[in-house]
C-alpha cells in the first residue's frame, strides 16, 4: 500500500545537536471475497511509523524507524513490524534492522494490492513468493554518481538464539533519470545449513519511470529454495511484472506473478477522495503450485495522517 506520509515534526535542540521526530500513518478497512467462499469487512491495514533523526555534527546522522500494527479481529493482532537504526556519514551509511525477507521484489508491486490474498499470503498453499522475519546489518558505500554498492549480512529467523540461516548478499544500485536497476546476489552457505540448502540465487529488478506510467520487472533465479521462497515447495526461478498508470490523481495498475506452476494476476485501482483519503479496488486470481485457483475481490476505504 502507498503510504502518503505527512510528518508532525518535533524539534529539541541540545548544544549544536537535534531531533526531529515524524509520526506517520494510516487505517483502511476493506469488504473482500474469494471463489474458495471467504467474505466479509476487516480491518486490513492500521499502523503507526515512528521516526527520529538527530545530527551528529561532522557530516554524521543517526536515525531509528519503527513500525506499529493493530489490524485484523478487535482486540487481537497487535504487533511490530520494520524496525531499523542506521548511522549516515561521509564513509557510508551502516543499518541494522529487522525486517523481512523479499525486499527489492516486492518494492515493485505498484498496483494497490485489495483483496485477502496477495502475493505473499498465497505462498501458503506453495504459491509465488513467500517471506519471513530476518535480521540484517547493512552497509552501503557512498554514492559514486548514478550507482550505490554494498554489503548486507543476514540472519534468517529473527530474534536472540542460533539463526535459521545465514545469508551475505553483494547489493548494488543504478538511479540514472526514469531508470533504476536494484540487484542482489546471496550467497548463503553456513554451519547452520546442509546440503541443497546452500547456494546462490540473484534477485533483481528494474523499473522505469516514464511519467505516463511506471512499469517494473523483477526475478528471482533458481537456487536457495529456502530462502524469499520459502514456502512454494520448489526452486524454480520466479518472474514479476508490475505497471501502474496515473489517471489525474487517481490510478490504475496490474501486478502479475509466475513461479513454475504457481502465479498471480492482480488489476487495481484507486480513486483519491483526497491528499490522504481514497478508495482502491482490486480483481484477482491466484495458483498454487498445486494448480488450486482462486479468484478474489475487495474493495477498500483509507486514510493516512
Amino acid at each position: 500500500m502507498k503510504k502518503t506520509l505527512i510528518a508532525l515534526a518535533a524539534v529539541a535542540a541540545v548544544s549544536t545537536s537535534f531531533a526531529q521526530v515524524a509520526i506517520t500513518g494510516g487505517v483502511d478497512f476493506t469488504y473482500g471475497k474469494t471463489t474458495d467462499g471467504a467474505k466479509g469487512i476487516a480491518a486490513t491495514d492500521a499502523y503507526i511509523d515512528v521516526g527520529v533523526t538527530e545530527d551528529l555534527g561532522g557530516g554524521l546522522k543517526s536515525t531509528i524507524s519503527m513500525e506499529f500494527n493493530s489490524d485484523g479481529a478487535w482486540a487481537a493482532n497487535n504487533y511490530s513490524g520494520d524496525k531499523s537504526i542506521n548511522l549516515t556519514g561521509p564513509n557510508g551509511t551502516l543499518v541494522v534492522i529487522n525486517t523481512r525477507s523479499g525486499g527489492i521484489l516486492n518494492n515493485i508491486m505498484f498496483a494497490p494490492e485489495v483483496s485477502s490474498t496477495d502475493h505473499w499470503t498465497a505462498s501458503v498453499n506453495g504459491g509465488v513468493m513467500a517471506r519471513g522475519g530476518v535480521d540484517a546489518l547493512v552497509y552501503l558505500l557512498p554514492a559514486m554518481g548514478p550507482v550505490t554498492l554494498g554489503y548486507k549480512y543476514v540472519e534468517g529467523g529473527d530474534g536472540y538464539g542460533s539463526p535459521t540461516s545465514v545469508t551475505h548478499v553483494l547489493y548494488g544500485k543504478y538511479a540514472q533519470g526514469p531508470l533504476t536497476a536494484v540487484a542482489e546476489y546471496n550467497i548463503r552457505n553456513s554451519e547452520y545449513l546442509t546440503g541443497d540448502a546452500r547456494g546462490q540465487r540473484l534477485d533483481a529488478t528494474v523499473t522505469y519511470d516514464a511519467g505516463v506510467a511506471k512499469v517494473a520487472l523483477g526475478i528471482e533465479t533458481a537456487g536457495l529454495n529456502t530462502a524469499n521462497n520459502t514456502n512454494t515447495g520448489t526452486a524454480a526461478t520466479a518472474t514479476l511484472l508490475s505497471a501502474l498508470v496515473p489517471v489525474g490523481n487517481n490510478s490504475v495498475g496490474v501486478n502479475w506473478g509466475k513461479r513454475d506452476a504457481a502465479s498471480f494476476t492482480e488489476f487495481a485501482g484507486q480513486y483519491n477522495l483526497s491528499k490522504l483519503t481514497y478508495v482502491a479496488a482490486s480483481v484477482g486470481t491466484f495458483v498454487s503450485q498445486a494448480g488450486v485457483s482462486t479468484d478474489t475481490f475487495g474493495v477498500r476505504l483509507g486514510k493516512n495522517f
